[in-house]
């Protein structure tokens, strides 16, 4: 009987040490492996910080300058989009913008990337005339050429273009053409797969800045996949005037630090800025309604629908009408009245 006792106690001190074995071992392994998942966290920050302070100095948007077809709107009826050449006054539009842009890049090296059409094509030509020697790459990259209006016929772009105004540019699809939405997806393509990696080739010299010599639509969508505009917000922003330059500088400490953002921030003192504007219906505390303008839209901070006392007193500043007495803003201005 004591034997069997004994036996039987040995037993379980075998059982209990194998088992506080086995839990040493899997203690080990656990602090292992949430060692390595740090040092994966550590080396992939690593990598990313060293990727964005790689990333260009600037980054300079331009439009091309005044074409044919701004000073002649009926030229679309009689001559392909991508032959549009530049005017006499956009050809001094483009030199002067390349003036500018030397004062802003000094000697910074410079990769220039440029839409394919006519227009654009003089433009570039005219203003690196200004800062020639800064230019180590040039690109000519289909990715930011103009929205495609397919092909149109007689007044076909103008009744289309009516059609676009009601529905909005960002959605509307011309026939055989392009939404906003597509250059859109072309456009975020174009920077996150090869702008941003630019500085990390080995086959291409690292540049300071990036110059882009594109169209006011193609702009205004570079800067939404930016900034993470709606496509409502998108819809406020005004079309750059010919030969506009927007510069985005680099900035590590900027908001914006998530995937589908890069650290660059707009720099009014160096470049123009976009203006904006958006129609509201305002409601008033008395029972009334009133559609008004409100200007400088993109000065709202996100989320702009959320900030009421900021944009009551922007309206009350542009329409000299006390704040106090607006009740609700609807900044569909009546659009999804029916779905409230």
């Amino acid at each position: 009987f004591f034997f069997g006792t004994a036996k039987m106690s040995t037993g379980r001190i075998e059982a209990a040490l194998c088992g506080a074995f086995c839990g040493a071992c899997a203690a080990l392994a656990v602090a292992y492996l949430l060692q390595s998942r740090q040092e994966s966290r550590n080396i992939a920050c690593a990598f990313t910080q060293d990727a964005r302070e790689r990333l260009p100095r600037k980054i300079i948007l331009v439009r091309h300058g005044e074409s044919e077809a701004n000073a002649d709107h009926s030229l679309w009826r009689t001559k392909a989009d991508h032959r549009i050449e530049l005017t006499d006054k956009g050809s001094a539009q483009a030199i002067n913008a390349g003036k500018r842009i030397k004062k802003i890049i000094g000697d910074m090296s410079v990769s220039l990337y440029v839409s394919p059409f006519a227009r654009t094509l003089q433009t570039a030509r005219n203003l690196r005339e200004a800062f020639e020697e800064n230019i180590v790459h040039t690109h000519v990259e289909p990715r930011v050429r103009e929205q495609e209006f397919g092909n149109l016929q007689g007044d076909d772009f103008k009744n289309y273009r009516g059609e676009q105004l009601q529905l909005g540019r960002f959605f509307y699809r011309f026939p055989t053409g392009e939404s906003g939405a597509d250059v859109y997806a072309r456009v975020k393509q174009w920077w996150d797969n090869t702008l941003l990696p630019l500085n990390h080739r080995n086959d291409a010299e690292p540049v300071d800045a990036i110059v882009v010599v594109t169209h006011g639509l193609t702009m205004r969508l570079i800067l939404m996949q930016l900034y993470g505009w709606s496509p409502q917000t998108f819809e406020t922003v005004w079309n750059a005037g010919n030969c506009d330059i927007y510069v985005l500088e680099k900035d590590l400490e900027a908001h914006g630090k998530t995937p589908y953002r890069s650290p660059y921030v707009l720099d009014p003192t160096q470049g123009d800025q976009p203006m904006s504007s958006i129609e509201l219906m305002v409601h008033f505390k008395d029972g009334s309604e009133k559609q008004m303008l409100l200007k400088d839209y993109l000065s709202i901070p996100a989320p702009r629908t959320r900030q009421h006392t900021t944009v009551c007193k922007m309206l009350g500043d542009q329409h000299s009408i006390d704040p106090s007495d607006i009740d609700r803003i609807d900044y569909s201005c009546g659009k999804f009245k029916k779905y409230k």
